[in-house]
Formats: structure tokens, C-alpha cells, sequence
């Protein structure tokens, strides 16, 4: 009895901090949001991994022309970092 009584704490700690670590892991899987024809588009890979604090920005192998600042948000707020002075080229 006095067994049950101290695993049952235990496993709810443990599931507490094993989420914690899950919801984390979860918020850094963005690889940036850019807008394009008015719309919030998520990118399928992540072109910023310079490690710097300059601003990330792509262009479409498709269309060199057009650069598209990159963010961290759906709501295109918060610019994202690691970019470099050249914008990065997606293959499309």
C-alpha cells in the first residue's frame, strides 16, 4: 500500500517534465513563415542556419527577382536570424 501511495507523485512528475520537454521541442520545429501573395506560407525546410543575427531572407529558384523576408511567426511579426547579406536560394 504504501508503495502506491509514492508512485502515483512520482509518475506525475515525471509526465510533468517529459511534456514540458515535448512542448518545447515543438515551438523551435518552425522553418519560418514568409508572405506571399498576401498569405502566410510556411517553409518546408530551414534556410536560416548561419547563426548570426542578420535577418533571414529567400528568393524561389523559380523567380530570383522576388525577396522574401523570412519570420518566425504566423502572424509575421518577429523577424527570423541567421541569415546572411545574400538571400538564401529555395529549389522550387
Amino acid at each position: 500500500m504504501k508503495s502506491s501511495k509514492i508512485l502515483m507523485p512520482v509518475m506525475a512528475i515525471a509526465m510533468a517534465v517529459g511534456l514540458a520537454f515535448s512542448t518545447k521541442a515543438n515551438e523551435q520545429q518552425s522553418n519560418g513563415w514568409i508572405e506571399q501573395n498576401d498569405t502566410a506560407v510556411q517553409l518546408s525546410q530551414d534556410p536560416c542556419n548561419s547563426q548570426t543575427s542578420e535577418p533571414c531572407q529567400v528568393r524561389f529558384s523559380d523567380d530570383l527577382s522576388t525577396v522574401y523576408p523570412v519570420f518566425m511567426d504566423e502572424e509575421l511579426t518577429e523577424e527570423k536570424e541567421g541569415g546572411t547579406q545574400i538571400p538564401y536560394i529555395i529549389e522550387r
